[in-house]
């Protein structure tokens, strides 16, 4: 265990912490929960980057109706 300073805007605070026994065990699994999410979630991402193209969601509208969507919305605004 180490007894230091810490400067925070100029203010001095005396410091006395452990970084292990900071964390709990139910902070370590979060951790790893976490982990297994992002770890899922860039599988899921790289999947649909060779499925849709890598600049493209997914859920875009076909070129048909996107045509119609840009018609109608300058029709409605008076153009």
């Amino acid at each position: 265990m180490k007894v230091g300073h810490v400067a925070l805007d100029g203010t001095k605070v005396k410091a006395n912490a452990s970084k292990h026994k900071a964390m709990s065990y139910g902070w370590m699994k979060r951790e790893e929960e976490v982990k297994r999410l992002l770890k899922k979630a860039e599988v899921v991402d790289e999947g649909e980057d060779r499925r849709y193209g890598k600049d493209k969601r997914g859920d875009e509208l076909p070129g048909e109706l996107a045509r119609k969507e840009s018609w109608l919305s300058r029709k409605i605004r008076g153009g």
